[in-house]
C-alpha cells in the first residue's frame, strides 16, 4: 500500500506544497477508504468493534509544520494496528481496530489536552462501529445478526466505504432508460390496459423497497397478482431462505398459483412485470444494473454483512439474474452483488445486460415447461377421476 501525501492522490486544489519524507506514514485518501472497508467487514463478521477519531480541521491543512506537530502527538498513541491517514481535504483520522468507544474516547481526550498544550485546537469526532447493532442475540448467540431499521443504516463509516453512483454510470441510466421507454411506451400501454381488464385494481404495484444505503423507496411494477393477496406467506417464505441461507431462493409462484391474475404468470417470467422500473431508474433511486432491492421485513432478518448489498445503487438486472437467480443460494446472491459492487465498471455492465436476454428467454422457457407440466398432470388426473368402469359381462 502507498503511504504518501494524500493531497495530491485526492486531487484538491490545495495541494500546493510537499510533505516530506517523515509524514509519508499518513496513509492516501483512496488507501485510507480502503483500510476502513477492511476493518468494517471484519467487524461484520466477528462483532468486534473499532474506532475512527476524525480531526476536522476548520481549514484546510497548509503548514507543514503545524501537521508535523499534530503527527508527532498522535503517533505515540498509536497501536501497531492502528493507522492514521487523510479523510478528505481538511481532515485526518485514526482508524482503531479492536478498539470500543470508550477506549477510543479516552484516547481522543489524551491527544485533546497534548494538542492544547502546544496552541492547537482541531474539532474532534469519534465513530465506533457497529454502534447500537448488537441490542439482541440470534440463533443461539450469533452476533452478527442485527435487525434492520432506517435509523441504522446513515452511519459515518457505511456511509464513507458505500461507493457513489459514478457519472458513467448516472449518464448511462438516463440516456439508456430514456430510450428504452421510448421504444417499448406501446408495450407498457398495452400491458397496463390489459391488467385493468383481466383484474380488478391498480395496473401498477408499489411497494417500499429498501436501496442504497438502507434507505427506502417506491419500487414500481405492474400487477400480476389479485389486490386482495397478503404478504404475510411471502414474508414467511422469505424469512426461511434468509435464515437458512444454504437453500435456492425458490419463488413461492409458479403457472398454477392462484394469487396470480390471468397472464400474470407470462409477465413474470418475461420480466414485463418489471419494465415500470424504469422510472425508478430515471428518477435514480435504481440503476440498470445493480442488487435487485430488498422488501423491508426481508432486510429485518438480514445479518451485518449482508447490508454490504447497500453499499451500490439497486439495479433491474444484476450479477445474480444472470449467473442462475431462484436456482442459487440466498448466501450466493450476496455474495455475487458484493462482488459486483466492488468491481464496478461500464464494460461488466455492458456484459450483464448483453447476458440478462438469453437469461429472460430461459425464465420463459421454464415458465412454458411449467404450464404445460400442470397441464397435463390436470388432464391426467381428470382422466383418472371420469374413466368409465368397464362393463360386466
Amino acid at each position: 500500500m502507498r503511504r504518501i501525501d494524500s493531497f495530491t492522490d485526492i486531487n484538491t486544489p490545495s495541494a500546493n506544497f510537499h510533505i516530506s519524507d517523515d509524514l509519508c506514514h499518513i496513509v492516501p485518501y483512496g488507501d485510507f477508504l480502503e483500510l476502513l472497508q477492511y476493518e468494517r467487514i471484519r467487524s461484520d463478521r466477528t462483532g468486534e468493534a473499532f474506532s475512527l477519531l476524525i480531526f476536522e480541521g476548520s481549514r484546510t491543512i497548509r503548514d507543514e509544520m503545524e501537521l508535523r506537530m499534530i503527527t508527532q502527538l498522535i503517533k505515540p498513541n498509536l497501536r501497531s494496528i492502528d493507522h492514521i491517514g487523510w479523510y478528505g481535504s481538511r481532515s485526518i483520522a485514526i482508524l482503531m481496530p479492536l478498539t470500543d468507544s470508550e477506549e477510543a474516547e479516552r484516547i481522543e481526550m489524551r491527544i485533546k489536552r497534548q494538542l492544547k498544550e502546544r496552541g492547537v485546537n482541531y474539532p474532534t469526532i469519534c465513530h465506533t462501529y457497529p454502534t447500537n447493532w448488537f441490542t439482541h442475540k440470534y440463533d443461539g448467540g450469533d452476533l452478527n445478526y442485527t435487525p434492520w431499521k432506517m435509523e441504522n443504516q446513515s452511519t459515518e463509516v457505511g456511509n464513507r466505504v458505500a461507493r457513489k453512483m459514478p457519472v458513467w454510470k448516472r449518464t448511462f441510466d438516463i440516456l439508456g432508460s430514456s430510450l428504452i421507454i421510448l421504444m417499448l411506451s406501446p408495450l407498457l400501454i398495452v400491458t397496463a390496459v390489459f391488467i385493468k381488464i383481466v383484474s380488478p385494481g391498480p395496473a401498477f404495484f408499489v411497494q417500499d423497497r429498501v436501496g442504497h444505503r438502507g434507505k427506502t423507496f417506491k419500487f414500481l411494477k405492474f400487477r400480476s397478482m389479485h389486490c386482495s393477496n397478503n404478504e404475510a406467506l411471502h414474508g414467511k417464505h422469505a424469512q426461511s431462505f434468509i435464515k437458512d441461507g444454504n437453500v435456492p431462493m425458490v419463488k413461492l409462484d409458479d403457472a398454477a398459483d392462484p394469487r396470480i391474475i390471468k397472464g400474470g404468470g407470462f409477465l413474470r417470467s418475461s420480466c414485463i412485470d418489471e419494465l415500470p422500473q424504469l422510472f425508478n431508474v430515471l428518477k435514480g433511486d435504481m440503476t440498470l444494473v445493480g442488487p435487485r432491492p430488498c422488501i423491508p421485513y426481508e432486510a429485518e432478518e438480514y445479518m451485518r454483512w449482508h447490508t454490504h448489498r447497500f453499499d451500490t445503487v439497486p439495479g433491474m438486472t444484476g450479477l445474480w439474474q444472470v449467473s442462475g437467480k431462484n436456482d442459487l443460494t440466498f448466501k450466493e446472491m450476496v455474495r455475487l452483488d458484493i462482488t459486483y459492487s466492488r468491481n464496478l465498471s461500464l464494460w461488466n455492465d455492458m456484459k450483464i445486460l448483453f447476458r440478462t436476454i438469453p437469461t429472460v428467454f430461459k425464465l420463459l422457457g421454464k415458465y412454458y415447461g411449467k404450464f404445460t407440466g400442470k397441464v397435463e398432470k390436470k388432464i391426467e388426473t381428470l382422466e383418472m377421476e371420469y374413466e368409465p368402469v368397464a362393463m360386466k359381462s
